[in-house]
Formats: C-alpha cells, sequence, structure tokens
C-alpha cells in the first residue's frame, strides 16, 4: 500500500531576493494552470491536474526555502493551502469527475477565498512584481470557491524545539503532514494534534507517507496509524484506510 501525501519538508536557505525571484519566474504560470486545470473539471485530464497541483505546491516549498524571512509566512499560508488542495484530490485519485461533486476538493478551494490565503497571494505577489520586476498575474475567478473550508494549519515562523532530524523541519510542514493524515482518515485535528501526529508518522515513514521501502503490511500500518492518533490526544479510532 502506498499512502500519498505531498508535504515538503524544507529548511530556509539562501534567503535572497534573487533566488526567490529565480524560483518566481514560475510562480505566476503555475498558478494559472492549476486554477485553470481546477476551474475546467468538465475539460481537464486526471494527469494534468495531478502534475499543475502536485508542481504548485512543490514550487512554493522550494521558494519558502529560499525567500527572505519576511516572506516565508505568507509562502507558509500559500504551502499550506495547496497541500490541503493536493490531499482532497489525492482522495479521489485526480479525477476530474470526482473533483467536481467532492466535498473535500470544494473546501480546499475554499480555502483560496480565505483572507489570510488572499493577502498571503498578494504579499508574494507584490514581492515579484517590486523586488523582482516580474508581471503581476490575473487570478482566475472560478478557482476560489466560496463556502465552508476546513481550517488551515496554524503558520508557525520559526523551527519547533522538538522537531526531528537535523531541526529543518518546521512546526507548520509537521502540521501540515498531520493535518493529512486527519483528513485520510475523516478525523478532525487541531493544531497540536496535527504536528504531533505529523512528527511521529515523519519520524517512521518521512513526508511522502511511501510505504514501499518499509517492512510493514497494511495491518501493521494501520495499527501504527491508531497508536499514534492515541498517543497525540485523538479520541476518534481509526478503523479502515482510505489511501491504498
Amino acid at each position: 500500500m502506498t499512502a500519498f501525501f505531498v508535504v515538503s519538508l524544507a529548511g530556509c536557505g539562501d534567503e535572497s531576493p534573487a533566488a526567490a525571484c529565480s524560483q518566481g519566474a514560475l510562480f505566476a504560470a503555475s498558478r494559472q494552470r492549476v486554477e485553470r486545470a481546477a476551474s475546467e473539471l468538465d475539460t481537464t485530464t486526471s494527469l494534468e491536474l495531478q502534475e499543475s497541483v502536485v508542481a504548485m505546491s512543490d514550487l512554493v516549498a522550494v521558494m519558502r526555502e529560499v525567500s527572505p524571512r519576511s516572506l516565508r509566512e505568507s509562502l507558509g499560508v500559500l504551502l499550506a493551502a495547496y497541500g490541503q488542495l493536493v490531499v482532497s484530490l489525492d482522495a479521489i485519485g485526480f479525477d476530474p469527475v470526482a473533483a467536481s461533486t467532492s466535498a473535500r476538493v470544494a473546501s480546499a478551494r475554499v480555502a483560496f477565498s480565505d483572507k489570510s490565503v488572499v493577502e498571503a497571494l498578494i504579499a508574494v505577489e507584490d514581492f515579484l512584481t517590486d523586488q523582482c520586476e516580474l508581471a503581476r498575474s490575473a487570478t482566475n475567478p472560478g478557482f476560489a470557491l466560496t463556502g465552508t473550508t476546513l481550517p488551515l494549519p496554524e503558520i508557525v515562523e520559526e523551527p519547533s524545539r522538538d522537531v526531528i532530524e537535523d531541526g529543518s523541519d518546521t512546526a507548520l510542514e509537521l502540521q501540515t503532514l498531520g493535518f493529512a493524515y486527519g483528513e485520510t482518515y475523516d478525523i478532525a485535528l487541531d493544531a497540536s494534534q496535527a504536528q504531533c501526529i505529523g512528527q511521529q508518522m515523519f519520524a517512521l515513514f518521512g513526508s511522502s507517507g511511501n510505504l514501499d521501502d518499509v517492512d510493514v503490511d497494511d495491518e501493521e500500518y494501520l495499527d501504527i496509524v491508531r497508536q499514534t492518533f492515541v498517543d497525540c490526544g485523538v479520541t476518534s479510532l481509526v478503523t479502515t484506510t482510505t489511501s491504498q
């Protein structure tokens, strides 16, 4: 079994406008590609839907790694929003027909109309315009739905003292990974529970959730997930997997 989670766990590297601008040149085209694919579900393909959202999520993660500190919070908000969209689409196999009626996908798209996400996008666009002399891109009016949205992970600027590995993984990315597990098993999490689950599961399986190189079968994996949820204070029990 392979559980698919696209969550980039990246530290902060170059922190220079030049490094951010080198990645930012792709930002407008990548964002417009995602918005077109998600807004035109009746004509897009499953492959285009998957490639566009995954590429955008990865690009935002890289930009956040190399951008100046002043831009990291805004990019973190966008990373959480795009990560939530990836997870919701992965849950239905990136099927455009299913995406058009999926409550999860709709909720993920609604997040892009949230004030925090809109302001984060404006901040990034302002930076790319002012610092990189890149043209401001148009927004697809059909992309960001309005309605009820799932909560985005809380943004934490500095790395947590409890993060694993070399300390480069921020609480934001661990929370995003934890929220992805909660979304997969239809269990609502708060930020602290999500970070706890993300930290424990990352320590076991890494950021992708890929079990190909891990010597556990499906039932053993589900037992690990159950125990992790319990350890992190979640009372709802996970009984079945939803991502094969």
